[in-house]
């Protein structure tokens, strides 16, 4: 227990005002000895902007004079939202209500011979949004209780349960306020009236601010209450709400949205004694937002286009606040037409007209059902087929409609264009012999109407023009052989066939084929359309003139030997030409000779490959080419001194060799101690007598080379030693 010894310190008349409160309770507990457990509970609206729990509260204890006994400062003991739970189990609460219950603890020891004993809390201010109270704002709390001392250690009844956070509009409810009595004695359940306690937002300070540092004496003041509203008739319901006074449970539905301040009392009596009355002070807020257990589908659509599509029917649900469902297609006599799936589809054995039930959450006490009436039809499935030929020149459309409907069907045709008949559209069954004014493609639409259903059908036909057979037949001809190009350029819809005749006896069936003319002759070349579909048709034209080949002249040498070495470097050329005119034979060195010998000789000027080329040509101008290349060896060569005299008189001053028909070179030159002097991979660097022919100069003696080389012709490898003398 804590004593208030000086007056609160107080925050500012706005911070202080508590419109959030929406109610309280004050109750206690003996513990033996003349102590007492004080339990205030306070109850806040969380979604407001209001002031949070006080902390600590004040309750202040009264003796039976009225006189104050003791003045507690109680701690903030824990908090909590209370559960957004309905009233009825088959409504859902809407997520934005919000209540905070906040329980304040203490003790305190109560002499007997001061008692009775009242303690009180007041707290200003209610919602300015109550509807059953004259300017709510000016109206605060008290939450009391006496402690009577004519019996020995009595504790007060205590609620068992929170009150609901709103009730919903016109739901009816049940709310149970009983509440636990430890002692055995009686309790009596009746509706009262609130009290009022706490200041104006004025005073900042004492017992008239609106969080008083010291609870008045009583007796309270009610709360009046407005209009036809009273202590009986709290808030606007029908049934009117009443509490059972034996159990403590309230009943009503409310009709009206708002917010009403309403007080059960629970008087506790021991032996016809009157012994203490627990009062519960608290704001039900009646809102339309809830929602209820209603079952509910998707009707079904009665357009004539959809209504008939089968015996295989979709069903939607559309229930509220519901978990699970039941389903009955109404097929007489079975019982196998149900469903516990939200969504089912479902097969009718046949054709008809049945009851569809719906039971949102069967099996519980929120059970709703829903029933509507289903036709179910056979589909019309229609569509039509087109006869006729598409060629527009001789095209006549004949139409027949199919599908599974009777013979009353009422049949609408839409050709997509003007007919011969002048018009458009056509009520027959099968129309005849359409004709069409001009060409192109047209969607034609079929529309059946049979009873309830309506189905249709489109499909396009289109009417094409003849076939118009376009080519290049022509060709400039040559000199056999020649290659010959040709090119379809016809107009024609659909798919066709080409059938080529080339007139030497060969064909192809491409659109755009090529082809080779061997020999020389005159060819007369045509071309064959067919047209496999749209508008059929075989065309055909023969070239007016024929294609050309002239012959091409044969060009032919021979010679002997191929292969040669520069120390014989002769070619044997003889002529084999036919049927030429004139003929150019080009040497290797470029010359050319016109209208040459037979037979011919030609001395090679160098080694390697010798090309030689015949060109002939007849009088059409028709040209033939041969070539034959021939080869001149080099031999493999190799010359190398025994002396030489560096002495700078431009004779004999390097040990230079001659090397041919090589293909790699290697020389090194070595002292008689073995000591390299000179080496080079090149055979025209030639050593000077110093050393690497830039060092210094190397006396007079005998000195060794060594020479590799690889012969060009065979690939061999030659490897040659011998001495140089050099002299000073």
């Amino acid at each position: 227990m804590r004593r208030i010894l000086t007056l609160l310190i107080l925050f500012g008349a706005i911070g202080l005002e508590a419109a959030h409160l929406v109610g309280g309770e004050l109750s206690y507990e003996c513990l033996g000895n003349n102590r007492y457990e004080i339990r205030l509970v306070i109850y806040r609206d969380c979604a407001s902007n209001g002031a949070p729990f006080d902390d600590p509260a004040i309750i202040t204890v009264f003796n039976a004079n009225n006189s104050i006994f003791d003045n507690l400062q109680v701690p903030l003991h824990s908090s909590s939202l209370l559960p957004i739970n309905a009233p009825n189990s088959c409504t859902s609460l809407p997520s934005f209500v919000c209540t905070q219950e906040g329980i304040y603890l203490d003790t305190i020891s109560l002499p007997a011979s001061g008692g009775p004993y009242t303690f009180s809390h007041q707290r200003c201010c209610r919602n300015s949004s109550i509807d059953n109270i004259p300017n709510p704002r000016l109206w605060g709390n008290t939450y009391t209780i006496e402690v009577p001392t004519s019996v020995s250690c009595n504790s007060s009844p205590s609620f068992s349960n929170a009150p609901p956070v709103a009730l919903c509009l016109n739901q009816y409810v049940q709310v149970d306020m009983g509440a636990n009595e430890s002692d055995g004695d009686s309790l009596h359940y009746f509706l009262c009236s609130p009290l009022h306690g706490g200041g104006s937002q004025t005073q900042t300070t004492g017992p008239n601010s609106p969080r008083p540092d010291t609870s008045t004496a009583p007796p309270y003041v009610q709360v009046p209450f407005s209009g036809s509203y009273s202590t009986s008739y709290p808030i606007p319901s029908s049934p009117a709400f009443n509490i059972n006074s034996q159990t403590g449970m309230l009943s009503g539905t409310p009709n009206q949205i708002g917010q009403y301040v309403f007080a059960v009392c629970v008087q506790e009596w021991r032996n016809g004694v009157l012994l203490s009355t627990l009062r519960r002070d608290f704001q039900f807020n009646v809102t339309n937002a809830c929602v209820r257990t209603a079952a509910d589908f998707e009707p079904q659509d009665l357009d004539p286009f959809a209504l008939c599509s089968g015996k295989t029917i979709q069903f939607e649900e559309v229930c509220i606040n519901t978990s699970t469902w039941l389903w009955d297609f109404g097929v007489p006599g079975i019982s196998s037409d149900t469903s516990s799936q939200a969504n089912p589809s479902f097969t009718y054995p046949d054709t008809g007209v049945f009851q569809v039930t719906l039971i949102a959450n069967p099996g519980t006490v929120c059970a709703d059902t829903m029933v509507r009436e289903f036709k179910v039809f056979e589909g019309l499935n229609v569509s039509f087929i087109t006869t006729g030929q598409a060629c527009f020149d001789v095209h006549r459309f004949n139409f027949i409609a199919q599908g599974n409907f009777g013979p009353d069907a009422i049949y609408s045709w839409d050709f997509g264009g003007l007919t011969n008949s002048g018009l458009s559209t056509s009520n027959d069954a099968s129309p005849q012999n359409v004709v069409y004014q001009q060409a192109g493609t047209y969607l034609v639409t079929l529309e059946i109407e049979d009873g309830f259903c309506k189905a249709n059908y489109s499909d396009s036909v289109r009417l094409y023009p003849r076939p118009i057979l376009r080519h290049d037949l022509s060709s400039p001809g040559g000199c056999a052989p020649y290659t010959a190009e040709f090119k379809d350029s016809s107009e024609y819809a659909g798919n066709a066939i080409h059938f080529w005749d080339f007139g030497d006896g060969s064909s192809s069936t491409q659109a755009n084929p090529k082809h080779t003319y061997l020999q020389a002759g005159n060819y007369v070349v045509s071309h064959r359309l067919i047209t496999t579909d749209a508008c059929r048709d075989t065309l055909e034209e023969t070239a007016p003139n024929p294609i050309v080949i002239d012959p091409t002249p044969i060009s032919g040498m021979k010679i002997e030997p191929l292969e040669v070495d520069i120390f014989n470097p002769e070619f044997d050329i003889l002529i084999t030409s036919e049927n030429y005119t004139q003929s150019t034979l080009i040497f290797p060195d470029g010359r050319r000779v016109i209208d040459h010998d037979k037979e011919i000789t030609y001395f090679a000027k160098d080694t390697g490959v010798q090309r030689f080329t015949h060109i002939v040509r007849n009088e059409f101008g028709c040209v033939d080419t041969t070539m034959i290349e021939t080869y001149v060896q080099q031999p493999f060569r190799l010359y190398v001194p025994n002396a030489f005299t560096p002495n700078g008189d431009q004779l004999n001053d390097v040990f230079s060799y001659s090397i041919l028909g090589t293909r790699n070179f290697r020389i090194q030159i070595l002292n008689r101690w073995g000591q390299r002097v000179f080496e080079s991979e090149d055979p025209a660097h030639f050593w000077n007598g110093r050393m690497y022919n830039s060092g210094p100069v190397l006396q007079g003696g005998v000195y060794t080379y060594i020479m590799e080389v690889i012969d060009k012709e065979t690939g061999n490898g030659v490897v040659k030693k011998g001495t140089v003398s050099l002299i000073r």
